[in-house]
């Protein structure tokens, strides 16, 4: 079973915060690793993670501002903005290949989405 490892150094004006750096191990079944393009204006459409039923990590980066939603969400969801990095692990995201995890691009401009999502 693949193990992914995420190291995460948080500092506040150079200074490490407290617990610096984190670091997580998740044991998945399967991992799929993205790179997709979403037009603007097309509602939400499912992440590529078409192997996980449930999502138990999941790293996007996205280059236009989007809409996240988990779950098969109906309220607003998580904005994430240009450039930015989403990056969760050992969750349970369970409602199904095509509900765990939707995005919607409403940039006006094609949003390309790169990242890694895993679990089983």
């Amino acid at each position: 079973m693949p193990t992914l490892e995420v190291t995460v150094s948080i500092k506040q004006d150079g200074v490490p915060i407290v617990g610096s750096p984190f670091i997580r191990r998740v044991v998945v079944d399967e991992s799929q690793q993205f790179a997709t393009e979403q037009a603007t204006g097309g509602g939400y459409a499912t992440l590529p993670l078409t192997l996980l039923d449930q999502l138990s990590f999941l790293l996007l980066q996205p280059d236009q501002q989007i809409t996240l939603r988990f779950s098969n969400q109906s309220d607003q969801g998580l904005v994430v903005n240009a450039g930015g990095l989403v990056l969760i692990a050992d969750v349970t995201v369970n409602s199904g290949a095509s509900t765990n995890a939707t995005v919607n691009n409403t940039s006006g401009q094609t949003a390309v989405l790169t990242g890694l999502g895993a679990g089983t």
